[in-house]
């Protein structure tokens, strides 16, 4: 199994989407971290299968079952490199640029 690494940008980017959450219900913003855990699982037991995003071939995502997140990753070697956690209605190369 590849070893998953967040960016400093992901980890903001979790911290304001769990307060988001928590703010409109209790326990949702817990849930959507269950949901990140659970994903990064999935794309740490099979990083290729999921599509990209990118001309170069390099970044992937993988759309979080229950919320409308995606998680923007690379793969270096044997290290998963989770880019940005952002809303799907946002495109991640129009909001951070190259990567």
């Amino acid at each position: 199994m590849y070893k998953i690494i967040i960016t400093p940008l992901a980890h903001h980017d979790e911290e304001n989407a769990y307060q988001w959450y928590e703010g409109k219900l209790k326990g949702l913003g817990d849930e959507f971290l269950t949901s990140l855990e659970i994903a990064y699982r999935k794309i740490a037991e099979n990083p290729d299968h999921f599509s990209f995003i990118d001309s170069k071939k390099e970044i992937r995502d993988y759309l979080l079952p229950r919320f409308p997140f995606l998680i923007v990753y690379r793969i270096k070697n044997d290290i998963i490199e989770i880019i940005t956690v952002h809303h799907a209605k946002k495109h991640p190369l129009k909001k951070y640029g190259d990567f």
